[in-house]
């Protein structure tokens, strides 16, 4: 049997010009909350930084197929459409290695509709990562609800960022409602709900049965895992949820082992994983499989 590809599900990359000056940057676009994530004041950012042929490296040497680049939280749309050009930049120069869900601010309105339609006909594969609390509207918003329309009308998932409820909220990760969450998905049951970092724990509720049943149609995906949970995470959530519903996703450039490395990587998350799942069935699933079928991405040329 051929090996499967590895797809690494949640990457977030930006221009040269962003790693340069992150505060500058960001300040000239009005994104405070990215600023206080990926350079907060008073402490040691756990963000790292890669340009496109540093991801490829990366992902030559850890044997990772594909990266699907998911856009940012943006409180701006213009932020939004300027990371937008960049992955359709990237993803057409490198087809066979990169996939891009687009980064939309569901607070501009019609324009982030519209903007959004673009980047699915251009070639992208979903929309995300999504965070109302960051974005400034809320799980109620038309918008936000004509987005979830367009995405199940066009069959495209959507990312989103969901908090684990009993951590201390931050910038990066600020609370996102549990109970909110769950009415979502059960209000948009076509949507493809990716809900990332483990879904905030959702995973672990789904021993109530209403609960499984409202969630049965989203997957979790493992973005940043090294930073909140133990590595044995990986084997409770496939019991629990089973293997063809977790996706494995890093959150590269993020240093996700600060206290071991100050560089980018992929190896050892993948490592984790890998060595969590039990039989070569769940690892085609988790390491690539799921969401290459989630988003047709093809796995052989």
């Amino acid at each position: 049997m051929d090996t499967p590809p590895i797809i690494d599900c949640h990457v977030h990359l930006y221009a040269p010009e962003v790693a340069r000056d992150p505060s500058g940057w960001g300040e000239a676009r009005g994104e405070n909350g990215w600023i206080a994530c990926v350079a907060p004041q008073g402490r040691r950012s756990l963000q790292g930084w890669a340009d496109v042929d540093r991801l490829l490296a990366d992902m030559d040497a850890a044997g990772v197929a594909r990266s699907v680049l998911l856009g940012w939280y943006w409180e701006k749309q213009d932020t939004c459409d300027e990371q937008n050009a960049w992955y359709l930049e990237w993803v057409r120069r490198h087809p066979d290695r990169l996939s891009a869900f687009a980064a939309v601010q569901p607070a501009a309105g019609k324009r982030a509709i519209e903007q959004a339609e673009r980047m699915l006909d251009a070639g992208f594969i979903g929309f995300g990562e999504m965070l109302p609390q960051a974005q400034h509207y809320g799980y109620d918003d038309p918008w936000w609800h004509a987005l979830l329309e367009l995405a199940a009308s066009r069959g495209v998932p959507v990312n989103l960022h969901v908090t684990d409820a009993v951590v201390v909220p931050t910038h990066a990760a600020p609370r996102t409602p549990l109970e909110e969450v769950v009415d979502l998905v059960r209000q948009f049951p076509d949507v493809k709900f990716v809900l990332a970092h483990m879904g905030g724990g959702l995973p672990f509720h789904e021993t109530n049965p209403r609960v499984r049943a409202a969630l049965r149609g989203c997957r979790y995906d493992t973005a940043a895992v090294p930073l909140l949970y133990e590595p044995r995470v990986y084997r409770a959530v496939v019991d629990l949820v089973g293997a063809e519903r977790l996706l494995w996703g890093t959150d590269y450039p993020l240093l996700t082992h600060p206290r071991d490395t100050r560089e980018p990587d992929l190896m050892r998350s993948l490592a984790e994983a890998r060595a969590a799942l039990a039989s070569e069935l769940e690892r085609r699933l988790v390491l690539g499989g799921n969401i290459a079928t989630l988003c047709g991405i093809p796995t052989s040329s």
